[in-house]
């Protein structure tokens, strides 16, 4: 029986596809930048999520849009303070922050977060010291190489499914070395993250041959650019319908929780593919 645990909690894999609920209080993110970018509106998008059926809300302060301007940490933590507790108030389902950076991750695991999402691409000391402490979730995603931020920029030899499920395994085994079992561990293989349109595409279609080691499995496609290729859409505002049409796939893929804008959309999407395919 696989699980990912998070601080309070967990969740049981297999039979069931989770939906995380993006909650950006940024004014420049992809797509709902700007939307919910004050406390007020932050906190009623988070109840609206959990109405909706989101099991995790995913709160982020700071874009990590690849190719994107990335605040400093003093501002990051500044809209934190604004924004946390207003959220973590409003809903009662886990929840997650995507920071990554340790001293975000401090300031919300003490307040009661219960999931980091870092996207670093790289398995720091610090941020397990964290999870560990406070026996978080972690989720760990695949950025590609150092210096490779935006699409299009570097050819994996071997392949990017390969290249990926390498990085999965270093990531285990550095985090089992540093005291995190593997039901803490989220691995999500970065879709948009330093891949072409070519490469995201295989790597959709070859989920299901990713060896996770018993960590849950993640995918976040939603509303990327890679999914206005595939669907013919280069405004984020219409690539629902692709989005819908990539998690669909994801899910027969083998994906345990799908990050996700549209929570309402997808419930009963997703509800019938895990019919279908689970």
């Amino acid at each position: 029986m696989r699980t990912f645990a998070y601080a309070g909690g967990s969740l049981l894999l297999g039979e069931t596809t989770y939906l995380m609920g993006v909650l950006n209080v940024t004014p420049d993110s992809f797509f709902d930048g700007g939307r919910y970018f004050s406390p007020d509106l932050a906190a009623a998008r988070a109840a609206a999520l959990q109405n909706e059926g989101a099991h995790i809300v995913d709160l982020g302060v700071c874009s990590t849009r690849p190719g994107g301007e990335v605040i400093g940490e003093e501002e990051e933590l500044r809209r934190l303070e604004e924004v946390f507790d207003r959220v973590r108030a409003a809903v009662s389902v886990p929840l997650s922050v995507d920071t990554f950076r340790p001293a975000a991750a401090a300031y919300v695991l003490r307040r009661g977060a219960n999931i980091v999402n870092d996207v670093s691409g790289v398995v720091s000391p610090q941020m397990a010291a964290l999870v560990k402490e406070y026996h978080a979730g972690w989720v760990i995603t695949h950025t590609g190489p150092e210096g490779a931020k935006t699409a299009d920029e570097y050819d994996y030899p071997g392949g990017v499914t390969a290249h990926v499920q390498a990085f999965f395994d270093s990531a285990l085994e550095q985090t089992l070395r540093l005291g995190i079992p593997p039901e803490h561990i989220c691995l999500d293989p970065g879709f948009g993250f330093a891949k072409n349109v070519a490469q995201n595409l295989v790597l959709l279609t070859s989920m299901k041959t990713l060896d996770t080691g018993g960590a849950a499995l993640l995918a976040a496609l939603s509303r990327k650019r890679f999914v206005g290729a595939i669907s013919g859409e280069n405004d984020p505002e219409n690539r629902l319908p692709g989005t819908l049409a990539a998690n669909v796939a994801a899910v027969e893929q083998g994906a345990d929780i799908l990050r996700v804008h549209d929570v309402n959309a997808h419930r009963p999407v997703i509800l019938a593919a895990d019919r279908i395919y689970r």
